[in-house]
């Protein structure tokens, strides 16, 4: 084995392992409980001391951000989804011009490049800086438009953002229009990080699902597409497309050639299911802390880290098959079961097995839409509070009725609950 293909296997290795521990780190959000009691403690210990509060000044909470959750049922679409989509393009790559297919695919991609390198870019200045100094620098503000456009149009922007956002656009041009390996690599890493902290499983049940059902996708349309079609199907889209839907390494890096590849799908998709696991351990952590515990703070990481270095072992393990057959290997054979065995040994080790399975990650409302439910309830208790009010009083000209009437309904000739239908019936026998 050559030193160039040494180089590419580990280089490739080095480029899925990045975004998996970042975008997993990044995917760690504190709950709005823990939030809400770290506040009230951050409150208490700057009325004791002043030094309190310069000493948690670097401690603002992170921004809220949606991200997207799979159920089962989207796990058991996933391949269905995915198997459509690849068959497509494999269908428009062997009928029409590759070269103009580039072009259209890459200007689509190049649009979300933009948003995906901003975002990447912003989140590494505010680590470097800290949540304070970042949110104190300027700040830039578009005003309100109205009506129907006004959610879109009432934001505010730090200069740093913007300069990030002047960096990803000309990224994401210069790809266009060049494809050089290494700008097609930044894009793709940068793709690989915001999937991993934006989608998020709900249990390892559906982790465990999707996984397999990939397991089944990779062998197919690696191994069984070719009789079929005549091609590999996988390989023939991954090598006829440009952009940045892999990340690839040159065997001759002087030259710029012989290209080594991982599709985007072998470190995201895995990705996920290790981000699930470091949430899992941050779940167990805070159940051991007596304190909220923020997601930046040093705590056991058993599962994650079982995952990372079992998805280790996977890769190294589809690179050498992948020399040894001289062929190319479907990388979620190896890493799918790997992944899933390494999270179900390490709960039966700790005789976590049931905790483990029946861990379920509840979608959490955000700040607005929590305000939003606490102004209903508030709304809707109000009647109910008037209509204790009349009751206690005893002035009501129907106290001759039955007290069975119904609790929040209000007529609307006056302050009284509407009686139900069956106590109107007896009442008007009695006439």
């Amino acid at each position: 084995m050559s030193v160039g293909l040494y180089r590419s296997y580990a280089a490739l290795l080095v480029g899925a392992l990045v975004p998996i521990w970042t975008g997993s780190h990044a995917s760690l959000v504190m709950p709005a409980a823990d939030r809400k009691k770290l506040r009230k403690l951050r409150k208490a210990e700057r009325e004791r001391s002043a030094t309190a509060d310069a000493q948690d000044s670097d401690e603002e909470e992170e921004e809220e951000e949606t991200t997207e959750r799979l159920t089962r049922e989207d796990a058991l679409w996933f391949p269905i989804v995915g198997s459509c989509v690849l068959l497509g393009l494999f269908l428009l790559f062997r009928f029409l011009d590759k070269r103009l297919l580039n072009r259209i695919l890459g200007g689509a991609l190049a649009l979300l490049a933009v948003v995906g390198l901003t975002r990447t870019l912003t989140r590494i200045v505010r680590s470097s800086l800290g949540p304070k100094r970042y949110n104190k620098s300027s700040k830039v503000r578009c005003r309100r438009l109205e009506r129907h456009i006004a959610h879109w149009t009432d934001i505010s922007l730090t200069t740093y953002s913007l300069g990030a956002f002047a960096v990803a656009l000309g990224v994401a041009t210069a790809q266009i229009y060049t494809t050089h390996w290494v700008l097609v690599n930044v894009v793709a890493l940068s793709f690989a990080f915001n999937a991993i902290s934006l989608i998020a499983l709900d249990s390892f049940i559906t982790g465990s699902i999707l996984l397999a059902g990939l397991f089944v996708y990779d062998v197919w349309w690696v191994f069984g597409s070719q009789h079929v079609f005549g091609d590999n199907v996988m390989v023939e889209v991954a090598t006829s497309f440009d952009g940045p839907i892999k990340i690839v390494f040159p065997r001759n890096l002087a030259a710029g050639r012989d290209f080594t590849l991982l599709g985007l799908g072998d470190i995201v998709l895995p990705g996920v299911f290790l981000a699930l696991a470091l949430r899992f351990d941050y779940f167990l952590a805070r159940g051991r802390s007596p304190a909220p515990l923020r997601p930046r703070a040093n705590f056991a990481k058993p599962y994650f880290m079982a995952c990372f270095s079992a998805y280790i072992l996977g890769l190294c393990m589809t690179m050498t098959m992948m020399h040894y057959f001289r062929a190319a290997q479907p990388a979620l054979l190896y890493l799918s079961p790997a992944c899933i065995l390494a999270v179900a040994l390490t709960a039966f080790a700790r005789g976590e097995s049931e905790a483990l399975w029946r861990y379920v990650e509840e979608e959490e409302p955000s700040s607005q839409e929590a305000e939003k439910e606490k102004q209903a309830s508030q709304d809707q208790s109000s009647p109910k509070d008037s209509l204790a009010a009349v009751e206690s009083t005893g002035k009501s000209s129907n106290r001759d009725l039955p007290v069975e009437c119904q609790v929040g309904e209000f007529d609307s000739a006056g302050d009284l609950p509407e009686v139900t239908p069956r106590l109107r019936q007896r009442a008007n026998a009695s006439k």
